[in-house]
């Protein structure tokens, strides 16, 4: 009897043992199969957003985390998926020191360390495919950005001008542009050099991005004329808006390089019509700056 009972106890051990080992075993099945399909979805994107969003849909499964939330300072971009719990985990990640944001997860209650151990596995996936993503995300945003004022470009308004004309028509809401030339460029070109005209068109730049919501967009559209769209705004309060900018830039000289220049502005808007392109609209603005500037610069005509 003493050497049965001594034998069940044994196999009872052993039984133990063999749950764990097929319990461990399937919990690492778990993670193979989910670093396999988040492989195979970020093998299919570029779209950095995407990418997360996929990122996301593993993590809550295999984790769980309530809440994921990809940053990133230098590119502007700020991704985030669930709701923000108590308990966080956060990773910088990092290429041979080429940083590519951080990765905050959350949870209702702590993690555990097997689980931080899921996450990272989930993290080595990421980070190769986030790492292209990052530098088509970049090359395009440069083919769209003029490389003196760091505006968008013509190409960029091109493409917004549409969308927004787009946005406009399925929401019902205003849209205004503005189209802005600088008064009597070529005499800055001509009398002080292009070393300053470049640096006006700098200054400029950054008085318009300072002057406009965050939704708003404004362009470099060539040489010395820029271009901005005001999303879900009125005309009167796109006229204010030129009015402002008008004000700003006449009121305060730029000082450049030893120079002190008095600089103003002429401004064409124009709001959008119901059925209107973007070219129609941005034809009437353009027609609206034309007669500021012919009417005796340094004001603001509407279309």
């Amino acid at each position: 009897m003493m050497e049965l009972a001594k034998q069940k106890i044994i196999d009872g051990k052993a039984q133990n043992l063999s749950y764990i080992a097929s319990r461990m075993q399937h919990q690492q099945d778990e993670i193979i199969l989910a670093a396999h399909r988040l492989s195979l979805n970020l093998q299919q994107t570029l779209n950095i957003e995407a990418l997360i969003t996929a990122f996301c849909a593993e993590s809550v499964s295999l984790i769980p985390c309530a809440s994921v939330a990809y940053r990133n300072d230098s590119l502007k971009l700020f991704i985030y998926h669930g709701d923000k719990e108590q308990h966080l985990c956060r990773y910088s990640l990092e290429i041979e020191k080429e940083k590519l944001g951080e990765i905050e997860c959350t949870s209702a209650r702590p993690f555990t360390e097997q689980e931080l151990m899921r996450l990272e596995h989930l993290l080595s996936v990421l980070v190769f495919p986030l790492r292209n993503a990052l530098m088509y995300n970049l090359a395009v945003q440069s083919a769209k950005q003029d490389p003196l004022t760091r505006l968008f470009n013509r190409a960029a308004f091109n493409e917004m001008a549409e969308s927004e004309v787009s946005r406009a028509t399925r929401q019902c809401t205003g849209l205004c542009m503005l189209v802005l030339d600088i008064d009597h460029f070529k005499s800055i070109n001509d009398n002080y050099g292009h070393l300053m005209g470049d640096e006006v068109l700098k200054e400029i730049a950054t008085r318009l991005k300072l002057s406009l919501r965050t939704e708003d967009h404004v362009f470099r559209y060539g040489g010395e004329e820029f271009v901005i769209l005001l999303s879900a705004t009125d005309l009167p309060s796109a006229r204010l808006t030129a009015e402002r900018i008008r004000m700003m830039v006449e009121q305060k000289p730029i000082k450049k390089l030893g120079v002190s220049l008095n600089i103003s502005t002429s401004i064409g808007v124009t709001e959008w019509q119901r059925g209107e392109s973007s070219s129609s609209l941005f034809q009437r603005a353009d027609q609206a700056l034309y007669a500021a500037k012919t009417g005796g610069r340094n004001q603001v005509k509407v279309a």
